[in-house]
């Protein structure tokens, strides 16, 4: 009962600041569906709320969300995504599983923002999607898994790739004891237990197509990066990063004794970009960054956990960005519940990793996000 309140709360809510932005502007509207949201900073010794301070006109901020088939999965999840937008305010933010034609819920998330006095342009190929605070002047597609979308920020041209890659060949699940769902193997265990080959396990990641298409992102960025452009990749890539599976992490969370350099961030690296998250906080141990899977209270346990008996937790989300003497790296947090998923079971944060709580009552997805605060100089 308190959970169907709290999201008949947030849509009355809505509605009032809807009819109230038509009489008395859309800043009092706004402020009104904001007075109720904090947010919410959880450490490992506890959590408090902190009000977020308005972004200096030198920052620039991006969100990064796998929105779980258009937010069909859990009830309340548009309206807690709504909210969380408005919490953030992100001056970029990328999404992915966006499917559902029918009922596009990007176009509706940009009326429903711009009711409340906050302006989004939006760009959305392929299932992946770009809100902007800045016009994009152009979108390319540059393969199924992603496309490049150009903003100009002041006289600075800024390059985005939203990208959200395939989900099968998901190989770090071979040293799990679970097949990949490649080639139609699906996800169960495995009967001879965990495959620790790491020629074949990076054999399986390659069929996914994942490397190939970061090498194309890659190749398309060069020219961006020599004119001088802003560029930045990020999104669901459905692989882990080199920076987790190493030698002092072989024996953590089921990596059964595997040290995998995964071929997307290898390449990411060897071409000169920068994983965020891995730059503020580089200790694994400390600080694994778990994106997925998250624990959300509101949907069922069975839709959240996949290898069941295993420790499938791994960090899959990501912003990454090509160093540029105007811009330097000032915050990253983890924005969504605490929770994750352990061995089939709900499990509470067990790491020192930053995370901002849900804007809500809700949490609209089955992956934790990225919020990632970067200070640009002035021009």
């Amino acid at each position: 009962m308190k959970k169907i309140f709290g999201y008949f709360f947030v849509v009355v809510l809505l509605t009032c600041c809807w009819n109230e932005s038509r009489g008395e502007g859309r800043e009092n509207a706004r402020a009104k569906f904001t007075d109720g949201y904090t947010e919410q900073i959880g450490k490992s010794d506890g959590t408090h709320n902190k009000k977020r301070e308005k972004p200096h006109g030198n920052e620039l901020t991006f969100f990064q969300l796998n929105v779980w088939q258009e937010c069909r999965n859990v009830p309340g999840a548009f309206e807690a995504l709504v909210a969380q937008i408005v919490a953030l305010e992100p001056d970029f933010a990328t999404f992915c599983e966006l499917y559902n034609r029918e009922n596009a819920i990007m176009p509706r998330l940009v009326d429903t923002l711009k009711k409340i006095g906050l302006d989004y342009y939006l760009k959305s190929v392929d299932g992946r999607a770009l809100l902007s605070k800045y016009v994009i002047d152009e979108a390319q597609r540059i393969n199924s898994f992603m496309f490049k979308a150009v903003c100009r920020v002041g006289k600075r041209r800024l390059v985005i790739y939203p990208a959200h890659a395939q989900y099968t060949y998901y190989s770090c699940y071979y040293p799990r004891g679970y097949n990949d769902g490649g080639e139609g193997s699906g996800w169960s265990k495995i009967p001879e237990g965990p495959k620790t080959d790491v020629a074949e396990i990076l054999s399986r990641n390659e069929l996914s197509g994942r490397p190939e298409s970061v090498r194309q992102m890659i190749a398309d960025a060069r020219s961006e990066i020599e004119s001088g452009a802003l560029v930045f990749f990020a999104g669901d890539l459905n692989e882990p990063s080199h920076l987790d599976w190493r030698e002092d992490t072989k024996d953590l969370w089921d990596h059964n004794g595997c040290v995998v350099s995964w071929h997307s961030s290898l390449e990411l690296y060897a071409a000169g970009f920068i994983d965020a998250f891995r730059e503020k906080y580089p200790d694994p141990i400390a600080n694994p960054g778990f994106t997925w899977p998250a624990d959300n209270k509101d949907a069922p346990l069975k839709s959240l956990a996949w290898a069941v008996d295993a420790d499938e937790r791994d960090r899959i989300d990501f912003v990454y960005y090509y160093p540029h003497k105007d811009l330097r790296l000032q915050e990253v947090k983890i924005v969504g519940p605490t929770g994750t998923i352990l061995r089939g079971q709900r499990v509470e944060q067990d790491t020192t990793d930053p995370i901002l709580l849900p804007a809500g009552e809700c949490w609209p997805s089955d992956h934790k996000g990225l919020f990632v605060t970067f200070r640009l100089k002035k021009h």
